[in-house]
């Protein structure tokens, strides 16, 4: 049998959503769970999009909200569903940054849709990739590339810092796994923009991947620091220089499901890294299943396994969120 790109590509994305275990009777994080938040507000939409608040000013993570079916993920239109976007738009006010860890679809699909709900002082961070995938969309806020100042576990990098300077933001870099086995869909670095909105699966090319560091700021005070790492690959991926991590403690972090993947193995995370109080792990489920379906967890997932392995552990809390649940103080 011949393997074409095109097959390979199909199979990896059939595998992706056609293996997964139900989560209907999973005990997920309530939104009213007793946590140390700080004074913070912690939206988890679906997958790795996230809105986190302080004060008047709200950050969201890689905005995604329209969920697929398989085979138009693979074979058809990949573009946002109107529909599926529009009971988020209101929320969407406060936030002043967008944060995109990389650029497959299911990390940036709804940007052109939220952008123009955002606050007007919004700013679009991430990597050269995502100026040139949506080079031809009309995304109504500035998009910046932070990557020229991209902090490493040996190098503190620089910090964007917001017009309002009311927070400050750090991209630390990061890596991301193969998606299943052998197989990593959509690797390329963009260097040119796209003539044309994209459409296709294939239009939304990985680019450089990043974490990143969020400080809430009161004139030089740090008042609030929370970390977001949307995938992993380990050590070194999403680690900071010792001078970075002593400025001040990280009350929240934002987790993907590979760090608690490679925590249940033993490997270097960086959950013992920032030693944060509250962990919200994220991107756990089939998100080619819409949201009011019954939840069914990802591949290289086993979420019951790892609630377990977690729930042995008295470091700290951690939070399991289901769909659309906001957690506050």
């Amino acid at each position: 049998m011949r393997l074409t790109r095109r097959g390979v590509l199909a199979g990896g994305l059939a595998v992706l959503g056609g293996c997964s275990a139900r989560l209907g009777d999973f005990p997920f994080s309530s939104g009213d769970a007793a946590w140390m938040g700080r004074g913070l507000t912690l939206s988890f939409y679906s997958v790795a999009c996230v809105r986190i608040g302080f004060g008047s000013v709200d950050v969201l993570t890689d905005p995604f909200f329209s969920h697929l079916p398989f085979r138009t993920a693979a074979f058809g239109e990949v573009v946002s569903d109107p529909a599926q976007v529009a009971p988020y738009l209101d929320e969407m006010g406060r936030v002043r940054a967008v944060l995109v860890g990389h650029n497959h679809y299911d990390h940036n699909l709804d940007l052109p849709a939220v952008a123009g709900a955002l606050h007007p002082s919004a700013r679009l961070l991430g990597g050269p990739t995502l100026g040139h995938t949506f080079a031809a969309s009309k995304l109504e806020r500035p998009v910046v590339d932070v990557t020229p100042g991209l902090a490493t576990e040996t190098s503190p990098g620089e910090w964007w810092v917001h017009p309002s300077e009311a927070f400050r933001v750090l991209a630390i870099r990061s890596g991301h796994p193969n998606q299943v086995a052998f197989i990593h869909l959509y690797t390329r670095v963009l260097d040119e923009d796209r003539a044309t909105s994209p459409r296709k699966g294939k239009h939304y090319q990985e680019g450089l991947t990043l974490a990143f560091l969020i400080d809430w700021l009161d004139g030089d005070e740090i008042v609030r620091r929370v970390y977001v790492q949307t995938s992993s690959t380990g050590f070194p991926a999403g680690f900071v220089a010792p001078e970075v991590r002593s400025q001040a403690p990280v009350d929240l972090a934002v987790l993907p499901m590979d760090c608690a993947n490679l925590a249940r193995k033993g490997e270097s995370t960086v959950i013992e890294h920032l030693d944060a109080p509250v962990v919200m792990f994220c991107h756990y489920e089939d998100f080619f299943r819409g949201k009011d379906e019954e939840p069914r967890e990802g591949v290289k997932v086993d979420l019951p396994a790892t609630l377990a392995y977690f729930d042995e552990r008295a470091d700290r809390t951690y939070l399991f969120p289901a769909f659309d649940t906001t957690y506050r103080v």
